[in-house]
């Protein structure tokens, strides 16, 4: 089984057979960690993804790869991997379980199974997800210093002068001279640049001084700003910018660049070339006079294009695009100098609003809704250091996107998990530019109060509610349930069982008995009055918001077979059962949140995943 995209071989790859070899050492019944570090552009994902390929080859049980940057991405290759071996995610009280239950099925039977996590940049939040003892057989590739004392260490260096030097033969077709010598030098033996200059000469068919000539007559610092800690030999960056000036120079389109430059505003681990056709079928890229509509055809004939010239490499069948980050931070860099990187940020930022509309519930379809929410996340990520006051348009559209991206990781359980701080930034960022009162700042709000306590913003949001839609709009009354929730939560029974008497009697006026709404709040106070020892009451609800569902979502969907459960356990010394709640400010969000006596509020969606809130 192969779960996740493994790269395929680049033009001229060298086996660095002795890496290899050292990485096919696994201790017989011990997990082996094998950390596999090194600065970028050393080859580290090339060397791990040659050797899941010959797993592969040699008819492993299991191949994985995981793109690791961030927790987000950790958390969807696990949950790919669970597929694979056939555990469900639904079957999981939290997501982390998903990799948890990964974890111990490789420690019980990993048995020629090969789990890589590529680009490790936080080694605490991967611990938990390594395999403590068994067979199974762990890659780990960092740029990371501390993800050395995980395993044992594989350390990547650059190139030798002789590797170098046959990769410059491979792949140019030229035989080797003093100035090839030189060149591979001038660039520190660094494959990342050394792949670069060989796809020019090998194209323009220049000889290597002359290539040399033009790389030492580059200014990067017009296009790269310094970073710390990032030891780039002289001439990477440069030889970035030669081989991007070779493509657009023979691509009459101009379609290379616009897809290298959307590519660069897309999380590390790729983009998808569905992705890319409907970036081209939404206009994105723009028309080209003479050529015609824009096809599927052409766009897969400028991604080879810039394949061969090393910008850009395929993983898996080739249904995924990535690219090296450094090319991409040359990309926005470049563009964003010339005043182009805004706009193409903005026309993908109206193609993710379409593609999220067209996605609808993301509990349809986990995996898309995963991916568009990392595609919101970088490209805000990527886009922020150029915005200014000027560009408050796309800071509005891009607050949008982010809302429905926390709305999303709600619905999908991993709100609590992968947005660390956003939310609160979120509500900044929204209150700031939006103001106190415009929808996409209410909304903000109550996605980020879906996962942790906090009265007095449920309270100013109510507030809001009602001064902008009025006492009876729905949304308001949504609100209160919300608050009635939170209040009980916080100790603060009496207030929360009389704001569910009050909202469930106007829910039941104005939106009806069977509305959704007045069921939930009808569900909410039965399990109230349970908590306040009142359940010959509670019972009666139950039987009522029981009935009440049954006729509007079936004996067998997911809410009914909770409040089912939960008519049973009111009766005397039982006490366990669920709040229902709506995620305000998105359409359709429903969240089950359980209480688990004295360990905190787990909310979650229909498919009772849950994530816990202290």
């Amino acid at each position: 089984m192969v779960a996740g995209k493994v790269p395929q071989a680049p033009p001229a790859f060298q086996p660095r057979e002795d890496m290899l070899s050292v990485l096919a050492k696994a201790g017989p019944g011990v997990s082996v960690v094998r950390a596999v570090t090194g600065m970028r552009g050393t080859g580290k994902t090339q060397v791990a993804a040659a050797y899941a390929r010959r797993r592969i080859d040699d008819g492993w049980h299991l191949v994985a790869w995981i793109d690791a940057e961030d927790q987000a991405g950790v958390l969807n290759g696990l949950t790919a991997v669970a597929a694979r071996l056939g555990i469900e995610a639904s079957q999981c009280d939290a997501v982390e379980s998903v990799g948890e239950l990964v974890r111990n099925r490789l420690e019980a039977d990993g048995d020629r199974s090969l789990l890589v996590f590529d680009n490790v940049t936080d080694v605490a939040e991967l611990r938990p997800f390594l395999p403590s003892a068994g067979k199974a057989q762990v890659l780990i590739t960092s740029t990371v210093s501390s993800a050395a004392c995980l395993g044992l260490p594989v350390q990547v260096d650059v190139f030798t002068e002789a590797e170098a030097l046959a990769f410059f033969r491979e792949r140019t077709g030229c035989d080797v001279s003093d100035a090839a010598r030189e060149l591979a030098e001038e660039l520190g033996y660094l494959p990342l640049a050394l792949a670069q200059a060989a796809a020019v000469v090998a194209a323009q068919r220049l000889p290597y001084s002359t290539y040399l000539k033009r790389l030492r007559s580059i200014s990067i610092d017009r296009y790269l700003i310094p970073r710390q800690g990032e030891p780039y030999p002289r001439g990477v960056a440069e030889s970035v910018v030669l081989s991007v000036e070779a493509v657009a120079s023979a691509d009459a389109t101009s379609l290379c660049r616009d897809l290298l430059d959307t590519v660069s505003l897309m999380p590390p681990g790729g983009v998808s070339r569905e992705f890319l056709y409907a970036a081209g079928a939404a206009g994105v890229f723009g028309r080209f006079d003479g050529q015609g509509p824009l096809t599927e055809h052409m766009i897969d004939e400028a991604l080879a294009l810039l394949a061969d010239a090393s910008l850009l490499t395929f993983g898996g069948d080739g249904s995924m695009v990535t690219a090296h980050r450094l090319v991409t931070r040359v990309c926005r860099e470049r563009r964003a100098r010339e005043g182009i990187l805004l706009p193409l940020g903005s026309g993908i930022c109206a193609l993710l609003s379409g593609l999220a509309a067209a996605l609808g519930d993301p509990r349809e379809n986990r995996s898309a809704a995963r991916e568009a929410v990392r595609q919101v996340i970088a490209l805000n990520v990527h886009l922020t250091p150029y915005l200014r006051d000027r560009d408050a348009s796309l800071c509005r559209e891009l607050i949008v996107r982010r809302v429905w991206a926390l709305w999303c990781l709600n619905e999908l359980g991993h709100l609590a998990h992968v947005t660390g701080g956003s939310g609160d930034l979120l509500v900044e960022d929204g209150t700031r530019l939006l103001g106190e009162e415009h929808s996409g700042s209410l909304a903000s709000r109550n996605e980020t109060v879906a996962f942790r306590q906090a009265i007095p913003l449920f309270e100013r949001t109510l507030a809001d509610r009602v001064r902008m839609l009025g006492e009876e709009h729905p949304e308001t009354l949504r609100s209160r349930n919300n608050l009635a929730v939170a209040y009980q939560e916080g100790g603060r029974e009496r207030d929360g069982i009389l704001l569910l008497e009050q909202t469930l009697a106007e829910q039941a006026q104005v939106l009806g008995e069977d509305h959704y709404d007045t069921l939930t709040s009808r569900y909410n106070l039965a399990y109230a009055y349970v908590t306040a020892d009142r359940r010959q009451e509670a019972i009666s609800l139950y039987e009522e918001a029981l009935a009440g569902l049954e006729r509007v979502l079936g004996n067998e969907h997911p809410c009914t077979e909770i409040c089912r459960k939960n008519l049973a356990a009111a009766n005397p010394g039982s006490g366990k059962a669920c709040w229902l709640t709506d995620g305000e400010g998105a359409a359709s969000g429903k969240y089950a949140v359980t209480i688990s006596g004295g360990q905190g509020v787990q909310v979650g969606d229909h498919n009772t995943q849950k994530n816990t809130v202290n």
